[in-house]
């Protein structure tokens, strides 16, 4: 389920343990369509709440778009979209539903179309071409739960667009309308959109008025970009160079990446994380990036997905590396570090993390041996995962009173799917999201034996904590469990 808000004031609580372990997911490698082939290469780009995942792979052959089953690898007689001989494709997003969003094009790229499938379907030239403002390109970059595309439109008879393109938002299962679904600009000629929520809000990049630098947007649900309230700013006002925004999620936060310019040859680049339907807050919205050596002035990271718990994943370039990351719990994390050693290090070198769903499972590509001349997808899956206990709904639709002294707090732990040892090392965090006025929350109220044994614990072989409803006061909250840094579960609630 995706939550309505989410703020970033966190107390967090720490349980500990003998036990450790650095391992968090496991690592299923994805293949590609071809039954055989030099060099197979396959790009996974999406990844819905199933496990289905989408993309594009290529085995010197045309590339085709796929789309497995759920948690499976590629089956190359059934997950090939086509969409017939001759011409190449590529999928750039999915749904719940199993409808996929992608792109199709002659093999010398002289005809293409955007196209929208239908659940768990191939490409229908004959009824999912999406069509275009003005018969030239439109390129599909995202699709919500309700059918609705996001792309790029050009005006311009070109695969790439250039100073004539414009956003654009389909209605529910519906063509392009060039009546309604431009979506406009900043204040330039130009903009693209890269992801849609299930709001109907698109984010992407536009230009504006003047000598400036491309602008990161996010609109109002289902409305066109306003320039007075859709830009979200830069994490380096005064010397951005530009701002780029990636993917949503239903609360409103957006993630992307943001240049600056330090010197006349010196760059700076860092993925972002807004709070929701807020503008950039260069002072809590920078991800920072994986730890660079010496030589390598203020790192770099580009953030490409975000889940609707706030965790992001994309790259971070380590030397002349790139490496995959997830950001959980405030911190980021080389994705290398998080799954079972290889003794040839062939599936270790995760380089892209290009998505994340909400159960936690991570896309991306990695190159094998270490090099760039071969690219494999992968599909990782958490080894823990937490569930909420009652007295808590799984759904969030608890309501207790302030009156009640005490709301236990209780999360069940499974590792691949069975109840662990109980003895890993978690902490919790605690934030308000909606309602009252607690700016903050003091750790000290929830870590003294005085507040009712509140103390976070196991009991009964699950990990439990009694928040003082008292000191919390009026509101909706969220309380995420963590192993590793890593967000494994959470429950939200509410006090009246």
């Amino acid at each position: 389920m995706k939550f309505s808000r989410f703020v970033s004031c966190l107390a967090f609580l720490l349980f500990a343990s003998t036990c450790f372990s650095q391992q968090m997911y496991t690592v299923t490698q994805l293949g590609t369509v071809a039954v055989s082939g030099i060099d197979p290469w396959s790009f996974p780009l999406d990844i819905n709440n199933s496990g289905q995942v989408v993309g594009y792979t290529y085995s010197g052959t045309p590339s085709h778009a796929f789309r497995t089953a759920p948690n499976m690898p590629i089956n190359p007689e059934t997950d090939d979209l086509g969409p017939y001989p001759g011409w190449i494709s590529g999928a750039v997003g999915i749904n719940d539903s199993g409808q996929v969003a992608g792109n199709a094009y002659k093999s010398d790229y002289t005809a293409g179309f955007a196209f929208r499938t239908a659940p768990n379907s191939p490409i229908n030239p004959a009824t999912d071409d999406i069509g275009t403002f003005s018969g030239y390109w439109s390129i599909a970059t995202g699709i919500n739960s309700s059918g609705q595309i996001v792309g790029t439109n050009s005006n311009f008879l070109g695969l790439y667009p250039n100073p004539s393109y414009h956003a654009f938002r389909t209605a529910a299962n519906m063509p392009i309308n060039p009546e309604t679904d431009d979506l406009g600009t900043l204040g330039g000629m130009t903009s693209s959109a890269t992801a849609i929520n299930d709001s109907g809000q698109v984010v992407g990049t536009s230009d504006v008025s003047g000598p400036t630098a491309a602008h990161a947007f996010r609109t109002a649900p289902n409305s066109r970009i306003n320039p007075a309230t859709d830009d979200l700013g830069t994490l380096y006002p005064g010397y951005s160079v530009g701002t780029y925004a990636t993917s949503i999620n239903d609360s409103g936060q957006v993630v992307g990446y943001s240049m600056g310019q330090l010197s006349e040859n010196l760059f700076i680049v860092h993925g972002f994380r807004t709070a929701p339907n807020r503008p950039i807050n260069p002072a809590t919205d920078d991800l920072g990036s994986l730890p660079p050596p010496d030589w390598q002035v203020g790192g770099w990271s580009s953030a490409l997905d975000i889940n609707a718990s706030g965790e992001v994943v994309g790259y971070s370039i380590v030397g002349t590396k790139y490496r995959a990351f997830i950001y959980s719990g405030g911190t980021m994390h080389d994705l290398n570090d998080l799954i079972p050693p290889d003794p040839d290090l062939r599936y270790r070198y995760l380089m892209f993390a290009t998505a994340i769903n909400d159960v936690g499972q991570i896309v991306g590509y990695r190159a094998d041996a270490g090099t760039y001349d071969t690219y494999s997808g992968y599909l990782l899956t958490p080894i823990y995962r937490a569930s909420v206990q009652q007295p808590i709904n799984a759904d969030g639709s608890s309501v207790f009173s302030t009156k009640r002294g005490v709301v236990p707090v209780k999360f069940a732990v499974t590792q691949y799917g069975t109840q662990p040892s109980c003895a890993l090392p978690a902490t919790i965090a605690i934030a308000r999201i909606a309602g009252g006025t607690l700016g903050s929350i003091d750790d000290n109220t929830y870590s003294m034996n005085s507040d009712n044994g509140s103390k976070f614990r196991i009991e009964g072989c699950k990990y439990a904590y009694n928040l003082a409803a008292s000191s919390l006061g009026v509101g909706a909250y969220r309380v995420d469990i963590s192993i590793n840094g890593i967000m494994v579960g959470h429950a939200v609630f509410a006090l009246k």
